[in-house]
């Protein structure tokens, strides 16, 4: 029987990595919720669209809602994504949450690393340094134990709120080497699968 595993963690934490070497393994698609679940739009042709107060609308979240159980009623299945802070039916279904949680100075290299490597190909969508600092300067907002105000997006502190409510089948790592972060996953995995 496959897996079933949800991956939560910010930017930079190494959870898309994580989430196509585990495809990878076990030949499973994954689910990429920031792909699919942000400002790049739906399957289909939805728009994300939002109300005057930022919220979305009953179109996007009923779009959301479908791409996530059509995904969910195979028999095993990936979902990645830190947007939005975290999504409760999927963490009921999975049998093992990865929370990718490595320190703000190990996400913020992997981030430059990420931007400098898609300027030398020639794929970065989002060009320029004074863009690539302002976002960095939000990312370590959020990776902040105490927060500001960021608004509804993603903080390290909702995140481990809501993992919290799932304690049993949580697996947190912290930025090892991305071969480490697997094998570590593998093996709670394992040990996971053998409770069935």
């Amino acid at each position: 029987m496959a897996p079933r595993i949800y991956i939560v963690g910010g930017p930079g934490s190494g959870k898309t990595t994580l989430a196509e070497s585990l495809g990878r393994h076990f030949e499973l698609p994954v689910l990429r919720l920031d792909e699919h679940l942000d400002w790049r739009g739906l399957p289909g042709g939805v728009r994300l669209e939002r109300d005057a107060a930022g919220h979305p609308s009953e179109a996007m979240l009923a779009a959301r809602r479908g791409l996530i159980a059509e995904h969910l009623a195979r028999d095993g299945w990936i979902v990645e994504g830190a947007e939005p802070v975290f999504v409760d039916p999927v963490a009921e279904a999975s049998e093992l949450i990865v929370w990718c949680d490595p320190p703000f100075a190990v996400a913020a290299l992997r981030i430059v690393r990420r931007h400098i490597r898609a300027d030398l190909t020639g794929t970065n969508q989002y060009r320029g340094y004074g863009r690539l600092y302002r976002f960095l300067r939000s990312v370590r907002q959020r990776y902040a134990e105490a927060p500001d105000d960021v608004g509804e997006q993603w903080t390290r502190a909702a995140v481990a709120e809501a993992v919290g409510r799932y304690g049993g089948k949580v697996v947190r790592v912290t930025g090892g080497s991305p071969a480490r972060n697997l094998a570590d996953v593998l093996e709670r995995l394992s040990a996971q699968l053998q409770r069935r």
